[in-house]
């Protein structure tokens, strides 16, 4: 467990640059050009927005601001996965750890561990910071626009919670689904580097493509892998439906449970448990190529 921790403590020490202070900067600047916006006076009553509940314009912006959250989340995690399963190597620290009673096994999936645990948490914390800064700036956005009831406190708060929590159910289920690309990614590292990212890529866009050319006609439209991989990286529903037009004109407020329990009901849990195997033995593979290419 002191190996373990120890581990974790040295990836946070390494890649708390892209996972703490850059996510701070953003949600700085963000806090800046608000808060200074509302100040300086550009929203006015020249506005008439459609919206008529001022905490519904907070929990819109909520979730917006948490899916630019998310693809940064999943940007800063491609480069770590990428630069973290090739670091040891680049700077000679696996000497290090096999002078330890820590194997190349235990180092990868405490890397993997952290790339889905604790960097997240982090943007999260970011997430959650973004929601609180909201729920100021729509405080007083409400009174400067006419024909939209400014939001009470408890509503506000409520809304909040509401939010939060399916937020960080969302991203939970996410990197739970999307663990074994990121694994792909990974192992894929411990050979190439950080061209990892490229290849990850066009490894499976030349196999489908070369499916395609070999059977073309007799499979279904983009090949049996093409369609693998195109519903693999599907989570959740298949279209949105209006579902968040509706969203916005709804006065109902935002209630966390029926998304997630949607979002629960349509995810391929068959599909997600082979994803961890995937994931496991791609990390097992990898280990095994620096173990023997280390003492080789």
């Amino acid at each position: 467990m002191k190996a373990f921790l120890a581990l974790m403590k040295r990836e946070y020490l390494e890649h708390k640059g892209a996972f703490l202070y850059a996510p701070a900067v953003l949600l700085a600047v963000l806090a800046v050009a608000l808060l200074g916006s509302v100040v300086s006076g550009p929203i006015s009553e020249q506005y008439d927005l459609e919206i008529a509940s001022g905490t519904r314009l907070f929990e819109i912006g909520f979730m917006m601001f948490a899916g630019l959250w998310w693809l940064y989340l999943v940007a800063a995690l491609i480069f770590y996965f990428a630069g973290a399963f090739s670091a040891d190597k680049r700077n000679n620290a696996m000497l290090f750890w096999k002078s330890m009673p820590v194997s190349d096994l235990r180092i990868l999936v405490t890397k993997f561990v952290a790339g889905l645990t604790q960097f997240p948490a982090m943007v999260l914390a970011a997430v959650l910071g973004t929601g609180l800064l909201l729920a100021v700036t729509a405080l007083i956005i409400s009174s400067r626009v006419p024909g939209l009831s400014a939001p009470e406190l408890v509503p506000v708060l409520t809304g909040f919670l509401q939010v939060s929590v399916a937020v960080i159910s969302f991203y939970a289920l996410a990197l739970l689904w999307y663990a074994p690309f990121f694994a792909w990614i990974a192992a894929l590292a411990t050979v190439v580097g950080r061209w990892s990212i490229p290849l990850a890529i066009l490894t499976p866009a030349i196999v489908s493509l070369a499916e395609n050319i070999v059977f073309f006609g007799r499979g279904p439209q983009g090949g049996y892998v093409g369609r693998f991989f195109m519903e693999r990286l599907q989570l959740g529903p298949h279209g949105d439906d209006g579902q968040f037009e509706l969203f916005i004109v709804d006065p109902k407020p935002f209630e966390a449970w029926p998304h997630i329990a949607t979002l629960l009901g349509s995810i391929n849990w068959v599909s997600m448990a082979g994803g961890f195997v995937v994931a496991g033995l791609l990390l097992y593979a990898a280990s095994e190529y620096r173990r023997r290419t280390l003492n080789g």
